[in-house]
């Protein structure tokens, strides 16, 4: 039988064999295409308002990217969009990075190549795009730093715009802004959106506008997910706020007790930051040396150089939170990043607390980068108690987060005084302490 494949084979031209290839991939593809089976939350609405959004909530494991990539892929299939164009779609795919686009929403086990083997991935002098044989085609984004941004103004017309991971994009007012002005091919442009959902203001705001869908799903039934990682999540996070979050997929508005609220952040936010007379850049380290199962707290933040009058019409200088580095590395990572923020930012110094085993930090600092300006500081007080000055500034409209940093501002509206304070938060109060609240050169006599 193999014998006699291989003459049949040989015995072909080279457009045949390009065209029996071509069939197997079809085949190969339809037999994915029918095998996958949705969840509930993973079927699209009948219709989607033009300018309108389908935004799937869910917990972790609930598929919300493998439904948004099947939805883009089906899109694809369907009529045209436009059909002067060459495949008839334009489409584009925003993530938190134009990485996290590739991997998650094109190469990943649940991105477009897994519903569509035919799809490449094709970086050119115009941008990153994911394409199809007909020629349609979704351009890859990201919305994490200006340039981002600036890619995403000129980045063409499109007919769908797919939004992976909303909630963890830190531009993502500006990217919905700009995605919008583009959103112009077709007779029902529109978006379709993935996350798990994080308190942030533009969440919140789709969430309560008429034109936008939205499905939920929770991890305890995801059933595709092994019943023991389900079982071990839930076991894990049953009755708090994160199996509220990451697992059931539900919207949590501010916390009671917490010391920030969404609101004051929102009020004191700015758009760029101004000139600066001290930047410094805050650690607050993982214990025992960098356990990786825990988070480095890297913040970066400064003070004004303006006099500006405070809620209570003191003039004074403000503070801003410039930047959050903040995530789970090894110790060399993590003072690495520092070094690089340090230099980035013209710091006047790295700071860094040493209770906890943090001894670690000035020894490694300094193998990495001899050249930073380093000093400790010991808490000998409780965290509420170094927090609620903090939190204060922001009350008396003193303090900023410049632009959006989304993964340390779900820790202030969620954090309450009677639970372990988390890395990043921490590492924005010892920096903003050190600017505002500290007497100037001795910052542990506050800590």
């Amino acid at each position: 039988m193999t014998a006699d494949l291989d003459e049949r084979l040989a015995a072909m031209s080279p457009a045949e064999l390009e065209l029996l290839e071509s069939e197997l991939r079809a085949a190969l593809w339809q037999k994915r295409w029918n095998r996958w089976t949705p969840y509930p939350w993973q079927v699209p609405p009948d219709e989607i308002p033009t300018m309108g959004w389908w935004l799937q909530l869910g917990g972790r494991g609930t598929g919300k990217t493998d439904g948004c990539a099947r939805y883009m892929v089906e899109h694809v299939n369907g009529p045209a969009c436009d059909p002067r164009l060459r495949g008839g779609h334009r489409m584009a795919i925003v993530a938190p990075t134009q990485g996290d686009a590739v991997e998650a929403c094109v190469n990943g086990p649940s991105g477009l190549r897994a519903h569509d083997p035919r799809v490449t991935l094709r970086t050119t002098a115009g941008g990153t795009f994911a394409r199809w044989p007909t020629g349609a085609e979704a351009k890859l984004f990201g919305a994490h730093s200006p340039d981002d941004i600036e890619r995403l103004r000129a980045g063409g017309n499109r007919c769908l715009v797919w939004m992976e991971e909303v909630a963890a994009q830190r531009r993502l007012k500006e990217a919905i802004t700009h995605s919008e002005m583009g959103l112009r091919i077709g007779p029902n442009p529109h978006y379709i959106a993935s996350t798990t959902p994080k308190p942030r203001t533009e969440i919140v705001e789709l969430t309560q506008r008429a034109d936008v869908v939205m499905t939920r799903g929770r991890t305890r039934d995801a059933v595709h997910l092994p019943q023991d990682m389900r079982d071990f999540l839930v076991r894990k996070y049953a009755g708090t706020r994160l199996e509220k979050q990451e697992l059931d997929g539900d919207l949590l508005t501010d916390i009671e007790g917490a010391l920030w609220k969404r609101a004051r952040l929102d009020a004191t936010r700015v758009g760029a930051a101004p000139p600066m007379v001290r930047i410094v850049v805050a650690i607050d380290p993982a214990a025992k040396g960098g356990d990786e199962s825990d988070e480095m707290g890297i913040v970066v933040a400064g003070l004004g150089q303006a006099y500006i009058p405070d809620r209570n019409g003191y003039p004074r200088r403000h503070g801003y939170v410039l930047d959050d580095l903040s995530g789970r590395m090894s110790p060399e990572e993590c003072m690495r990043k520092a070094a690089q923020a340090y230099h980035a930012w013209k710091a006047d110094a790295v700071i860094a607390e040493v209770n906890n085993g943090g001894d670690w930090i000035g020894t490694t600092l300094r193998q990495i980068d001899k050249t930073v300006n380093y000093r400790t500081v010991t808490a000998t007080r409780g965290k509420q108690t170094r927090a609620e000055p903090v939190a204060a500034v922001f009350d008396q409209l003193a303090a900023h987060i410049v632009t959006s940093l989304p993964e340390l501002e779900e820790q202030l509206v969620t954090w309450v005084p009677s639970e372990d304070s988390p890395d990043r938060l921490d590492a924005m109060v010892w920096a903003l302490t050190d600017l505002m609240l500290a007497p100037a050169g001795n910052l542990a006599a506050v800590a």
